[in-house]
């Protein structure tokens, strides 16, 4: 989860996006809270998280569990379900396309 939310972090921050606060919760796990940017640039950090998860399946020959659990949390992190990075990454994709559609 650290390297995840580390792949999220190093995103916001490429992208010129301000990181306000880093911490965790006992039910959620670790989050952050960050400046609101346009929807592609939190499109982009909403897909670095499991974009890390799937890069760390690489590891996957030195330790079956590692690669076996970033391939399961890339994958369930992408599920739209409300709060998670699919459910963003869905959203951010709706508004771009409403975007370009009215523009």
């Amino acid at each position: 989860m650290l390297l995840h939310e580390g792949g999220h972090l190093l995103c916001a921050l490429a992208l010129g996006i301000r990181v306000k606060k880093v911490g965790i919760r006992w039910n959620k796990g670790i989050y952050t809270v960050r400046e609101t940017g346009s929807p592609a640039k939190n499109l982009l950090i909403a897909l670095a998280g499991p974009l890390t998860n799937v890069l760390l399946t690489s590891f996957w020959q030195w330790s079956p569990t590692f690669g076996l659990a970033n391939f399961c949390y890339a994958l369930a992190n992408l599920l739209p379900i409300e709060g998670s990075d699919g459910s963003r990454i869905v959203n951010c994709w709706m508004q771009l396309r409403k975007r370009d559609q009215n523009g």
